[in-house]
């Protein structure tokens, strides 16, 4: 457990930070032998690997799983609103190949817009979560990295607030992506980061009607410094992030960090591009807004009383802090 007021809060944190570090250069997730029994499987088609997820970004601690986007064919930037037949049968190919071989251990196969299939890879006890119907999740993964890269600070604050979420008994509720998703929007409204819509100014859809795609600039482009990583930056930056949500409007506001300003749930229509199409959002807790496919609402599972305790929780820390 960090805590946010002890002396060891930043030795502990660094510690983190390394387990990251070395559990992103490991070089099991390039999943080789996964890749190997699905070519088996596969013989008429080209299969390649795309490992994505907190391991891969920078912010996976021990068990962190390791999520694979696997292309089939040349099936990267597929798109449909519902799976389609061709993505229902390479579910169960990838589930029979697991299961028909030794090294591997079926969990389980998931439905949904982005169906999966849970394994376990023996030899390594890493477990995979395996999609393979369009690549928004790989792509998601890269324009977070290439932030990271931007304000450092900001893995830094995900890194901590992961390990704080789940001291919080709010883990299930509040995954990394949504912690994530809060901690770019909270940089944006603080101007230490500029909105998803400006690194994509001008670059046309690639995935159905989602830019996928972004320019790499500078944050000197934007009048925007970096944030120095140190013990006394860090434990500002969260005090101001525990500030910011521990009166949030969940009620009224949307977390957009496609825009990266504030913004009223009920005006987002007006706002976002034509191909935001979910109003049935507006029925939600909360809208915390993926920044590449707008019409999804990462918060919907968060029911009130998640979002009230959440906020009580960092009222608390915004005191001790």
């Amino acid at each position: 457990m960090i805590s946010s007021d002890s002396a060891s809060f930043w030795p502990k944190l660094l510690d983190r930070v390394t387990k990251a570090n070395y559990i992103q250069s490991d070089p099991d997730n390039e999943s080789h032998h996964l890749k190997l029994i699905l070519q088996r499987e596969f013989l008429s088609d080209s299969v390649r690997i795309y490992p994505f997820g907190s391991r891969v970004m920078g912010v996976g601690q021990e068990g962190s799983d390791l999520d694979i986007y696997v292309e089939i064919g040349n099936s990267i930037h597929d798109f449909s609103v519902r799976t389609t037949a061709s993505v229902h049968a390479r579910q169960i190919r990838i589930a029979n190949a697991i299961k028909s071989n030794t090294n591997w251990k079926f969990i389980a196969s998931y439905g949904g817009f982005c169906p999966i299939v849970k394994a376990i890879h023996e030899p390594t006890s890493l477990q995979y979560d395996i999609s393979f119907s369009n690549g928004i999740a790989y792509f998601q993964n890269k324009l977070v990295k290439y932030i990271f890269e931007l304000q450092p600070i900001a893995r830094y604050m995900v890194i901590y607030l992961r390990g704080w979420i789940e001291n919080c008994n709010l883990k299930e509720q509040f995954r990394s992506h949504i912690i994530i998703l809060m901690v770019i929007y909270f940089l944006q409204v603080s101007n230490f980061l500029p909105g998803i819509q400006k690194f994509q100014e001008n670059l046309l859809p690639t995935i159905g009607p989602w830019v996928t795609t972004f320019n790499q600039l500078k944050l000197s482009q934007f009048m925007m410094t970096q944030i120095h990583v140190n013990e006394e930056q860090t434990r500002k930056m969260l005090l101001k992030f525990f500030e910011y949500y521990s009166t949030f409007d969940f009620a009224n506001f949307a977390i957009c960090p496609y825009l990266g300003y504030e913004v009223r749930r009920s005006t987002l229509s007006s706002i976002l591009p034509k191909s935001f199409t979910n109003l049935k959002s507006r029925r939600d807790a909360a809208f915390i807004q993926d920044f590449i496919y707008l019409n999804s609402n990462k918060g919907w599972q968060l029911e009130p009383f998640y979002l009230k305790t959440f906020t009580a929780f960092c009222k608390k820390e915004n005191v001790l802090m």
